[in-house]
């Protein structure tokens, strides 16, 4: 897991160092101009074949920036440095930096107006104006320099975090830096990783500048983005001597009349995903179509007029209920208000549960948030989740903190949609998933993911490494897929049938 902390936790781990480990503020600054130096190397190649001008403003992040000015300087690089503050009100470490890059003879200029913002001239623009402790609008001639270099087409390299951009919350405070690059420094921060910070930081790199951090410190983090060795680590090497209910027995109850590809869907990505046994529980009238997958077992039900699973639907149902280990419910169930009152019944069983889409707009509807089981995954997109919680949001970071909310007020675990998909769980700990792409904006998604955490959950693995687990996993298999037909013609489908391929980037490498 690579841990995210916040800009006050941040600032915490700096004093520590500082005052109790006796590590000077400004090697620690010169370990940041260094990691980020190796970032501009790294792209760019031969420094002294490059010409930069490094915006530097009146605090730490200005400071970081006239350190690396010096050593790129010192390499041969053509330097410039943008002075957005007053040098005689600089103190402490960016004081020192200034003061060091003035001494070699490192070219400065001080803007004076907004026609003074040319940075036409240069192979990089390196942003140094304002590090995570931001939390205002960038004003005056801040602002107008972050808006001059969104409309040019020259690569900036962000330091620590894009300006203008919440280093926690990843909301633009005002005007924002779309970053090519952004180098931050020790750990992540989730404003690089939530959107729209993800997209304006470009491409992150996070780099470490010996601050002692103890596996307290880590524990400590309330952020963290799951990797490929952590999906991994999720499924052992299966066992020779395994069968079918080693995997576990899934009971989907879904569907209505029009809604069968809902089902359909849900089931093929959890028999995908390894399951050993998956029952679909459908209307009758969608039992023949549903049947058609032949790894897949149904039973029809008893529906209303209308084509939805009826209330009386409970006496046939009950003893699949008792057979399997984990309910899942939701996809294309359709919002009537007998199929509620089934609900219901579910709700008050003991088994592993997973609630999605129609299932979660009818817990809304009729108030039985309540009556969710402790560690039920319930998986809402943004509209789901508005209605759950009777609010509206604007944001990502926003819907992770309702989440937060709704997870520990009910003891269960939530997966809130979205380009950064959020996981939460009564702990507050959030997981950020990386994976997918926009191929993934289309109906059906949704329904696949159902199939893949129901799967996890089937084969033992806890509620919100399931849900952390299954949306990585979806979303690899996605990326996968788009890779070989691309983006906008992605069905889920095409994710489903790419499932094996995710798997197979989870195996060990032999030799």
């Amino acid at each position: 897991m690579q841990p995210l902390f916040t800009p006050e936790q941040m600032r915490g781990f700096d004093r520590r160092a500082i005052d109790k480990f006796g590590i000077p503020g400004a090697v620690l600054m010169e370990n940041a101009a260094l990691q980020a130096l190796n970032v501009v190397e790294s792209e760019f190649g031969d420094l002294e074949l490059l010409t930069v001008g490094i915006l530097c403003g009146p605090g730490n992040n200005g400071g970081d920036g006239f350190a690396l000015a010096r050593q790129l300087f010192l390499r041969g690089a053509d330097v410039e440095v943008w002075l957005f503050a007053d040098p005689k009100k600089l103190s402490g470490d960016a004081k020192l930096n200034y003061a060091a890059a003035k001494a070699l003879d490192v070219p400065m200029v001080q803007p004076g107006s907004a026609d003074d913002l040319d940075f036409s001239s240069y192979d990089l623009v390196v942003d140094a104006l304002f590090g995570t402790g931001m939390a205002r609008a960038p004003k005056g001639l801040f602002a107008e320099a972050i808006r001059t270099l969104n409309q040019m087409e020259i690569p900036v390299l962000a330091i620590d975090v894009p300006s203008g951009v919440d280093a926690e919350t990843g909301q633009d405070l005002g005007d924002a830096l779309d970053a090519t690059f952004t180098v931050t420094f020790q750990c992540g921060k989730p404003g690089l990783f939530l959107p729209p910070g993800r997209d304006r930081a470009g491409e992150v790199t996070v780099a470490p500048i010996s601050l002692p951090l103890s596996t307290e410190d880590l524990f400590a983090a309330n952020y963290l983005v799951p990797e490929l060795g952590d999906l991994a680590a999720l499924f052992p090497e299966r066992r020779r001597d395994t069968h079918k209910g080693n995997y576990g027995k899934l009971l989907l109850v879904a569907g209505s009349r029009g809604m069968g590809g809902a089902v359909r869907l849900a089931a093929s990505a959890a028999l995908r995903c390894g399951v050993g046994l998956c029952v679909a529980a459908v209307p009758e009238s969608i039992r023949s179509e549903v049947a058609r997958q032949p790894e897949l077992m149904t039973v029809g039900l008893p529906e209303t007029a209308t084509g939805h699973i009826a209330e009386k639907a409970w006496e046939k149902l009950a003893s699949f209920v008792e057979w399997a280990d984990v309910l899942a419910v939701g996809p294309g169930l359709g919002q009537e208000r007998e199929t509620s009152e089934l609900l219901q019944k579910l709700l008050g069983s003991s088994k592993a549960l997973l609630v999605d889409a129609d299932a979660i707009n009818l817990i809304a509807a009729h108030g039985l948030a309540g009556r969710l089981p402790a560690q039920a995954v319930l998986t809402p997109h943004p509209g789901e989740l508005e209605r759950l919680t009777g609010e509206s949001y604007s944001s990502q970071f926003e819907r992770l903190s309702a989440a937060r909310k709704f997870s520990s007020q009910h003891n269960v675990v939530m997966h809130v949609k979205g380009s950064t998909a959020v996981t939460v769980d009564s702990s507050g700990k959030a997981y950020l998933n990386m994976s997918g792409n926009p191929g993934l904006a289309t109906g059906g998604s949704g329904d696949i993911l159902t199939g893949i955490i129901s799967a996890l959950l089937c084969q033992g693995i806890p509620p919100v490494a399931a849900a952390w687990g299954g949306a990585y996993l979806h979303g690899l298999a996605a990326d996968i897929a788009a890779d070989v037909i691309g983006e906008v013609s992605l069905l889920p489908s095409d994710v489903i049938n790419h499932l094996p391929s995710a798997f197979a980037e989870l195996e060990p490498e032999t030799e």
